[in-house]
């Protein structure tokens, strides 16, 4: 699995696997990328001001990460 795109995006994601409080929210928002018809989800930055589309690629396993 790679993490592709937007290294602001990019940098909030790992912030997310970093802080053991957020952990459970990065589970969730990878998982519903992986489950929804169009392999979509979308998230905000630990701000609450910058939205980000993380797009899952199952062919390759890898997510995209794109500010929204």
């Amino acid at each position: 699995m790679k993490l592709l795109g937007d290294p602001q995006g990019i940098e909030e994601l790992k912030f997310f696997k970093e802080k053991e409080d957020k952990k459970e929210y990065l589970k969730m928002i990878l998982n519903e990328a992986k489950t929804n018809t169009d392999f979509k989800t979308r998230f905000k930055d630990r701000g609450n001001q910058v939205h980000y589309i993380l797009t899952y690629d199952p062919g390759s396993g890898d997510f995209h990460v794109e500010k929204e």
